[in-house]
């Protein structure tokens, strides 16, 4: 016999020994634990919609952008009719002026608030809250991506350790030497901003709103105006638009104080929606909220679907990145227990009803619940425990799962 065929058959005997030995230990473990114990808990689901629209807002382009310009207000920040969002500067000499003034000011403040500071452990303890809160800010953002206002917080960070480095080691400086830093600091300072102020252009805004530094090239196309006109056509179009960013605009203003969510709905969805009520979406990305809005239009009939546009006035400030958006039109939402659809049992009563319900565990015994189903899911139920049985389930039971016979007061080993 050749050598490789005795391999091949010892392998094939390993193989199949290892098969059986795995049989025999299910069905041991079968045998010996007849019974699985499975713990509820309270569980939510909805009767929704899954829906692509777009982000709609009256918006104002902000032109001047250019690769020596610095942005000043924050993502969603608010800002006044005539107040500057951007400088510009003519050269890189200038630009640097701009952060090495910062840098003095930081200075300046730590050497001040160390020249007014008392002995007292109240100013400590004040800058410490302060130090562990812009600490926690700094995490948030740069875990959550919004990354516009971090490098003012990086200095605001700064600041307070500076401020409390100082508050530690004042004792061993005399006054006298702060004030004269202080005062080659402000002399610097002068300087700079002599300078700086000749070779810095200002961009302003005419009106109020709220600032986004994402300008998509759509604010001309899509707003509140065009709504009322609005095809099912021209939205899918819409939607498969590519966006990309202007080069040229330091970002926009949106102005308005509602925005708008238009999408599309299929006709039997559309039977269940009325304009001027208010529905839950649930939108999902980088704006991940549940909004409560108010059904503003629902077109007419097109190839089985129809525009629908919502509005809010909520959350304006935290939607401005958004223009292409996906979320769930909730119609209903359900609540109640859930359990693996296994555990469900049909019981047959002494009149010859039947009663649904679930064995639970109750100390070392079987407990039968009677429930109701509220929604069913893949390979499980959403149950609610009858009105009418003071044995109600609740989330945190103990179910048992067995093919063995169950009945009330059974003992479970």
């Amino acid at each position: 016999m050749k050598q490789g065929t005795v391999i091949t058959r010892v392998v094939i005997l390993l193989l199949f020994a290892a098969v059986l030995a795995y049989l025999g230990f299910t069905v041991w473990q079968g045998l010996s634990e007849p019974y699985q114990l499975v713990a509820t808990y309270s569980y939510q689901m909805d009767d929704g919609l899954a829906l692509d629209g777009v982000v709609v807002r009256r918006e104002a382009v902000i032109e001047g952008r250019s690769d020596l310009s610095e942005v000043l207000p924050q993502e969603g920040e608010k800002v006044a009719a005539g107040a500057t969002v951007a400088l510009v500067y003519s050269n890189a000499s200038a630009m640097e002026d701009r952060r090495e003034a910062k840098e003095l000011r930081l200075q300046l403040e730590q050497l001040n608030y160390a020249m007014r500071r008392n002995d007292s452990m109240g100013d400590s303890n004040k800058l410490d809250s302060q130090l562990v809160t812009t600490l926690a800010e700094l995490k948030t953002a740069s875990s959550s991506g919004e990354l516009g206002g971090l490098e003012e917080q990086g200095l605001d960070l700064r600041s307070l350790v500076l401020k409390r480095t100082g508050d530690l080691t004042t004792n061993a400086q005399s006054l006298a030497a702060l004030q004269a830093a202080a005062s080659g600091i402000e002399a610097q300072l002068k300087t700079l901003n002599t300078s700086s102020v000749q070779l810095t252009r200002h961009v302003t805004v005419n009106q109020s709103g709220i600032f986004s530094g994402l300008a998509d090239g759509l604010e001309g196309q899509l707003t509140p105006d065009v709504l009322d006109e609005l095809t099912v056509g021209r939205l899918d179009q819409l939607l498969q638009s590519e966006i990309t960013p202007s080069q040229t605009a330091i970002g926009k203003l949106i102005t308005g104080s509602t925005w708008y969510f238009a999408t599309s709905v299929d006709d039997p969805s559309a039977q269940r929606l009325e304009e001027g009520e208010r529905y839950t979406l649930a939108f999902s990305g980088d704006f991940d909220k549940e909004v409560s809005m108010r059904l503003e239009r629902l077109g007419s009939s097109e190839g089985g679907r129809r525009v629908a546009v919502f509005s809010s006035d909520r959350y304006l400030s935290q939607v401005t990145l958004a223009r292409l958006s996906t979320a769930t039109l909730v119609f209903e939402r359900f609540t109640g227990v859930r359990v693996p659809d296994k555990a469900l049992r049909v019981l047959t009563n002494d009149d010859g009803s039947t009663t649904l319900g679930v064995y639970t565990l109750v100390g070392r015994q079987a407990e039968f619940k009677s429930v109701e189903i509220v929604r069913e899911g893949e390979g499980f139920y959403l149950l609610r425990g009858t009105a009418n049985n003071r044995k109600v389930l609740r989330p945190g039971d103990t179910i048992i799962l067995s093919n063995q016979e169950l009945y009330n007061g059974k003992v479970i080993l």
